[in-house]
């Protein structure tokens, strides 16, 4: 988790937070949350590969997110009859942290996902793996963050401290 931030925070209830460009790089960047939306072609026959080792990607996202452990939500949708795929992720931080996390840590699970299933995948390690994936990302034209104040590590905190003081409070009830 080596994610860095230089975007101001939002301010918390009130205010009406600001959504702008990434200060470093491609997508959104509201508060501390950022987004990415990628558009790839499909090779032929793979969304049906993908399709047969869907559960196994499923599973594994929660490994490496642990290791990455600045994604809210990532997802990946075939689409125009299973020839493009798009990519969308919601993270905390910068672009240029974030994509060396990613491929530093998850490298694997994206060369699952996509070596035999993406036209052109250069592979995780590849060097030129993040100026290939910056031509196929696509700007969203409206992006809302419902808790953009709140990195990945600020929810898992207060998931804590709430199940913490629900604990106390059955204890105190019992």
């Amino acid at each position: 988790m080596t994610t860095q931030s230089s975007a101001q925070s939002a301010t918390p209830g009130g205010a009406t937070p600001t959504v702008a460009r990434q200060p470093d790089g491609l997508g959104k960047r509201v508060g501390e949350v950022a987004e990415i939306t990628v558009l790839l072609d499909a090779k032929p026959g793979g969304a049906e590969r993908f399709h047969q080792k869907a559960a196994k990607i499923q599973e594994d996202a929660w490994h490496y997110e642990k290791l990455v452990g600045t994604v809210h939500d990532f997802r990946v949708t075939f689409i125009n009859n299973d020839t493009q795929v798009i990519g969308a992720v919601t993270y905390d931080g910068d672009f240029k942290p974030y994509m060396a996390d990613i491929f530093a840590n998850a490298g694997a699970w994206f060369d699952e996902m996509f070596e035999d299933t993406v036209e052109g995948w250069p592979g995780a390690s590849d060097p030129h793996m993040v100026d290939w994936l910056a031509t196929k990302i696509v700007e969203a034209d409206m992006w809302y963050a419902s808790n953009p104040t709140m990195t990945v590590e600020d929810t898992t905190k207060a998931q804590k401290v709430t199940q913490a003081f629900n604990t106390l409070l059955d204890t105190a009830s019992a």
